[in-house]
C-alpha cells in the first residue's frame, strides 16, 4: 500500500507552528496533538527557522519569555515556600512556649511519656 502526500495549507503549519513555539511542548507531544508526523513538523520548524528570520527571532522571543515566566513562577514559589516555612517555625515556637508554661503553672509535662521518669 502507497502512503499518500498530504499538502498542508500555510495557514495550518503556521497555526502548528506557533502553537509548538508557544506552548513549551516537545516535537512529538504538538505533532501528536495536531496529528501529523514528528519528522514533518521538525521539518516545518527548520524550514521556518531558516527561512524565516523575523520567526526565528520570534521563537527565541517566545522561548526566552515562557523560560523568563517559569524562572518568576518558581521565585514566586520559593518565596511562598519560605513565608510558610517561617510560619511554621513560629507555630512550633508558640507550642513549645505554651507546653513550658502549662508545665511551669500547673506542673504537668505534656511531653514526658506514661512511665518515664525523666531521667536517663
Amino acid at each position: 500500500m502507497k502512503k499518500t502526500r498530504t499538502n498542508y495549507s500555510q495557514s495550518f503549519k503556521q497555526q502548528v507552528l506557533d502553537d509548538y513555539f508557544q506552548s513549551g511542548m516537545n516535537q512529538k507531544e504538538c505533532a501528536r496533538k495536531w496529528n501529523i508526523l514528528p519528522n514533518t513538523l521538525n521539518k516545518w520548524a527548520i524550514s521556518c527557522r531558516n527561512s524565516e528570520k523575523s520567526v526565528s527571532l520570534r521563537f527565541n522571543s517566545i522561548h526566552m519569555d515562557s523560560k523568563d515566566q517559569a524562572l518568576e513562577n518558581l521565585r514566586v514559589e520559593n518565596e511562598r515556600l519560605r513565608r510558610e516555612v517561617e510560619y511554621q517555625k513560629l507555630k512550633v515556637a508558640g507550642y513549645e512556649r505554651l507546653l513550658e508554661i502549662v508545665k511551669h503553672e500547673d506542673g504537668i509535662d505534656l511531653l514526658k511519656k506514661d512511665g518515664d521518669t525523666g531521667s536517663p
